[in-house]
């Protein structure tokens, strides 16, 4: 009996033994679009943000790949200008999954990237003589893109993203879709 006990965790281990685990930071630019940018007094009315992240790479075969994802976006915001003129700063932290297709490994070559996340968003607000914020935690989002692989240590990629958030209430963001492209720098340790 301890013989088969033995052999069965020595047999289950052999597949998690086989994944080639790789991680890794990334980047880049985060540019808002839609309303996100443009609705007036409410998106953030500025075409550049940044973004910071770490990321887990699991290959599962020399085309695909899983991806885990943690990513922090910061979308600073400018005045709309009118007699409130209202500034709204948005910041998102992003924790996700990626599949990610290698068209000819993960080490060179074109790959896509099509994904989910959970989303905690939040909005600071300024107008002038007051202020305030609202945040949305758990918001689904899904991304897709592509980027291509250099070498086994840096990449280039992008892709869009879209959260689904709330319109209205009190912590409502006067829009249903925060959307925005991630244009991001890869770095790559441990192959």
């Amino acid at each position: 009996m301890r013989h088969h006990v033995a052999l069965s965790l020595a047999l289950l281990g052999l597949p998690l033994a086989a994944q080639d685990i790789n991680g890794g930071l990334q980047t880049g630019l985060s540019l808002p679009v839609g309303d996100l940018k443009d609705k007036t007094d409410f998106g953030t009315n500025q075409f550049f943000g940044a973004h910071i992240g770490g990321h887990l790479d699991f290959n599962l075969t020399p085309h695909h790949q899983i991806r885990g994802h943690l990513t922090y976006h910061n979308m600073p915001g400018s005045g709309w200008g009118g007699p409130d003129d209202f500034k709204n700063d948005f910041k998102i932290l992003q924790f996700g999954a990626d599949w990610v297709y290698n068209f000819q490994s993960p080490n060179q070559g074109w790959y896509t990237i099509a994904g989910a996340s959970l989303n905690s968003v939040k909005n600071e607000w300024d107008a002038v003589g007051f202020s305030g914020s609202a945040s949305q935690s758990g918001k689904l989002g899904l991304r897709g893109g592509g980027g291509y692989t250099f070498n086994k240590m840096f990449s280039l990629e992008g892709s869009l993203n879209q959260i689904f958030v709330d319109k209205n209430g009190s912590d409502g963001f006067g829009f249903d879709t925060a959307t925005w492209v991630q244009v991001s720098a890869v770095f790559r340790f441990g192959r």
